[in-house]
């Protein structure tokens, strides 16, 4: 099965996927080979999945911002390769959950962002006339801690 989670700046394609466990708002969904059509909204921003490599099973923890996924059993093209279901998860943004990955690290990027957004606030209130300039900045930077912020959380949850 095809696997392909693609964001503005990240891209992650495996064909050796067989298993893809995506968090919906009515549940769990588990997508294998074969399975039918669908497209949604990624609720909770968690993808899971497991691929067979070298037959040694691995899982992946992706989380997410503003993700939606498709799944096909046409393939991006027709070709031979491409044929069988494809599931296609596109994002703003993406963390891949490793067993390297540290909290203290995604914490102190976090704490990071909030510096920054406090330090637009505060050219917003002193602001002479750029204020949409600002306060696009502002919305970027709160985006970004928000997504951090649930990062934060998942790892915590990851790594207890």
């Amino acid at each position: 099965m095809l696997f392909l989670l693609a964001t503005p700046e990240y891209s992650n394609l495996q064909s050796n996927t067989t298993k893809v466990k995506v968090h919906l708002r009515s549940g769990v969904a588990e997508i294998f080979e074969q399975h039918q059509d669908l497209m949604g909204k990624v609720e909770n921003n968690i993808i899971e999945i497991e691929t067979n490599f070298e037959n040694k099973f691995e899982k992946s923890l992706f989380i997410l911002q503003d993700a939606v996924f498709v799944v096909s059993n046409q393939g991006l093209d027709t070709t031979a390769e491409t044929k069988g279901t494809g599931v296609y998860v596109y994002a703003k943004k993406v963390k891949e959950i490793t067993s390297a990955i540290s909290v203290d690290e995604v914490t102190k990027q976090y704490e990071q962002k909030l510096v920054e957004l406090e330090t637009e606030n505060q050219k917003l209130a002193t602001a002479d006339g750029n204020e949409k300039v600002i306060n696009s900045k502002i919305f970027l930077l709160k985006d970004e801690a928000e997504f951090l912020k649930k990062v934060v959380t998942i790892v915590k949850e990851f790594k207890s």
